[in-house]
């Protein structure tokens, strides 16, 4: 909103050509991060009441009475509150006539709804298994990809330039434009977009469990994709980088920016202890979105370096309970996800979610560094 008012003022000249700062993706993103920092501290207290008095409280968190019985009653799904000021920031900052906004916002709203259907049904059924299956998700969540694929590989729809709509990006691999080779997948693209989408939206939803996870080790690969969609989207650095350039992919910078200030807003209230939990509603809205970014950056095998502390989470969820429990009968690991099991070593749960901020940063670091290693 205010994005186009300032376009079109400084298109006018005179007096109001200054305004032609506010046209800079740079600057936009540094004010649409201040925008969700401050929305979501000033709103926070008030958001955390409302949801207590409406009766939406963690009840169900039974995994470990001594480690859970002090956050009983604390209340959840304060991803509306990421959600919320998000969406003010956007509208005031972004660009609206962007393909790749309009697709990245899209899964911010459609996971968190999904998200916020489930917490809603979990607290009114008093336990994690009253909320919605996980078949029920895993259908909502492919659909959605299937639809997003579909719409980014077809020529009437994609925001990518037509030679690499169907192309995935592989580290360390030029593309064909630089000598390199691009990878091209035709109608697969579609089917490959969708198990994104619902790999990486469960993945960042089944890390969330200590207090300030999910927030801070997600933050830390969005600010990687943040660096490649401006990259991308820069003509001479994309060139410079061995790249392809992708015309607008530079607006998910803006997206970026807006979603890191609103989790730096929202750890306020989630760091320990935890006056406030982000629930589904804030997981899955995180997750769905992250996929997307993967999907539009195209750095999709990017992610196994970026979010590989999600990938460590998921990978001992599979062995301790898929393999564990219910194929040998046993236990591998003291409790999954892997973040409770180091509680039981004796572990202080804020140490365990400093070391897991720790290790995220490291891999955004490898994971940026791979822009040289080409």
């Amino acid at each position: 909103m205010i994005y186009a008012l300032t376009d079109f003022l400084a298109d006018q000249g005179g007096i109001f050509s200054p305004l032609r700062v506010l046209n800079y993706v740079s600057t936009r993103s540094i004010i649409a991060a201040l925008t969700t920092l401050l929305l979501v501290i000033f709103f926070a207290p008030r958001v955390i009441r409302m949801l207590y008095l409406a009766g939406q409280r963690d009840s169900h968190r039974d995994f470990d009475e001594h480690l859970a019985k002090s956050k009983r009653g604390t209340p959840t799904m304060g991803g509306v509150l990421i959600i919320g000021a998000m969406m003010v920031s956007l509208l005031l900052w972004g660009d609206w006539t962007n393909g790749y906004m309009w697709a990245v916002t899209s899964a911010l709203l459609v996971f968190g709804f999904l998200g916020a259907v489930d917490d809603v049904a979990k607290v009114r059924g008093g336990s994690a298994e009253a909320g919605l299956s996980r078949r029920a998700k895993l259908v909502i969540q492919t659909l959605y990809g299937l639809v997003l694929g579909a719409l980014l590989f077809l020529p009437n729809t994609t925001p990518f330039p037509l030679e690499i709509a169907d192309t995935i990006g592989i580290p360390f691999l030029k593309p064909e434009e630089f000598g390199g080779l691009n990878v091209h997948l035709s109608f697969f693209y579609v089917v490959f977009v969708a198990f994104v989408v619902v790999a990486v939206s469960n993945a960042v939803n089944l890390i969330d469990g200590l207090d300030g996870l999910a927030a801070g080790t997600t933050m830390l690969p969005v600010a990687v994709y943040g660096v490649f969609a401006y990259i991308l989207g820069h003509a001479s650095l994309s060139g410079y980088f061995l790249y392809s350039f992708q015309p607008g992919v530079h607006e998910l910078v803006v997206f970026t920016a807006a979603l890191i200030g609103a989790l730096i807003g929202f750890l306020w209230f989630n760091g320990y202890p935890a006056q406030v939990f982000m629930g589904d509603t804030g997981s899955l809205a995180l997750g769905g979105t992250l996929a997307v970014l993967i999907v539009l950056t195209k750095q999709e095998l990017l992610f196994l370096i970026a979010g590989g502390v999600f990938l460590y989470v998921n990978a001992t969820h599979v062995i301790g309970d898929r393999i564990g429990i219910n194929m040998l009968g046993r236990r591998i690991f003291y409790r999954t996800p892997i973040h409770h099991a180091y509680e039981h070593l004796g572990i202080a749960e804020t140490k365990v979610v400093l070391r897991f901020w720790i290790i995220s940063l490291l891999l955004a670091l490898v994971a940026v560094a791979t822009l040289k290693l080409r």
